[in-house]
């Protein structure tokens, strides 16, 4: 979508849908039918986002969450002022489009108050601003969208996030880009290729990163929702709440987030022992893998036993080996 196009439309393969008295039943060469769903580019949203996301992770200031819950409500009614306005001006199809943007003008609405939540979630998260930061450098582009599926038309209820999706993809500009190579390239030192030892460690990380993965499992934020029985429409808040208190380890793996499963008791809530050791092992000094990797890993201050075997019964030993481990490199 271009940044001046508050409305488009993306056709893709799936069921047959239409959009008021229009229908679309377009075939692809191998006779799939095509469906569709509209984007709608929120800019002010995108904007308000920005301003908060990039200099919350760099460490100039930490938004104060209420002041920017109320900022992104100004700016939602700002952008469905234009979409509703664009709208207005497109063919008659659009008229059940036009109606579920004026519900959500009106500022009692369910769906109003989750999607802001969700808008108000993904500018908090220090982890999507972490990512940016290392992919796009420290002053990202934002852009905001909300992806209505085109089927929306023959139904009278909506549920965000079930069936809208809010994205938030951020991006640099093509000279932030060469000012990040060009300062890459200024601090890097002589012997930039890594040694046979390093690719080795690399290796064996790699190794212990899959078999955690396997013996342990891990959940999505959803799962997470779903796991501890919550019923908050966005099922994302309640795990990413208890990673911001240092409750849980989120890792990065292939481009989602997951939270290990040996965290969890039987309730679907975070272990206590969990927290205690965090409070030792912190970010920048330890990444998130380090952290779920120290768990699965043997320890020399418990006898060569894992700190997560000890979890539910010597959760007190578990955290005295953490404070121990201050004094060593952990990883």
């Amino acid at each position: 979508m271009k940044s001046d196009v508050l409305l488009d439309v993306h056709a893709f393969a799936g069921e047959r849908a239409s959009v008021g008295d229009e229908t679309t039943n377009d075939r692809d060469d191998a006779g799939t039918p095509s469906s569709f769903y509209i984007e709608v580019f929120l800019k002010a949203v995108s904007t308000a986002v920005a301003a908060e996301g990039a200099p919350s992770v760099i460490g100039e200031r930490w938004p104060d969450a209420k002041d920017l819950a109320a900022r992104i409500g100004q700016a939602f009614d700002v952008d469905l002022a234009a979409s509703l306005g664009e709208a207005k001006e497109t063919p008659t199809g659009y008229a059940p489009l036009v109606r579920l943007l004026k519900s959500w003008t009106k500022k009692s609405g369910d769906a109003r108050r989750v999607l802001i939540e969700h808008m108000l979630d993904a500018a908090l998260d220090p982890l999507t601003w972490r990512t940016a930061l290392e992919d796009v450098g420290p002053r990202p582009s934002v852009s905001v969208v909300l992806l209505i599926p085109g089927s929306y038309a023959n139904t009278t209820s909506l549920e965000p996030l079930r069936d809208i999706d809010v994205a938030v993809v951020y991006r640099g500009s093509a000279r932030a880009a060469e000012e990040v190579e060009e300062l890459a390239a200024a601090m890097t030192p002589d012997a930039a290729i890594p040694t046979p030892p390093v690719v080795l460690q690399a290796r064996r990380n790699a190794e212990a990163r899959t078999s955690l993965l396997k013996e342990f499992g891990a959940l999505t934020a959803a799962q997470v929702a779903e796991l501890a029985g919550s019923e908050a429409k966005n099922t994302s808040a309640l795990a990413g709440r208890w990673r911001r208190e240092g409750r849980l380890i989120a890792v990065e793996h292939h481009g989602t987030v997951y939270y290990p499963g040996f965290q969890f008791d039987s309730s679907g809530k975070p272990k206590a022992a969990v927290a205690d050791v965090l409070r030792y092992f912190g970010p920048p000094a330890v990444t998130p893998w380090q952290q779920a990797l120290w768990f699965t890993s043997a320890n020399g201050w418990l006898d060569g036993r894992r700190p997560v075997d000890l979890l539910d019964d010597q959760g007190d030993a578990v955290v005295a080996a953490a404070r121990e481990a201050l004094r060593e490199p952990v990883g």
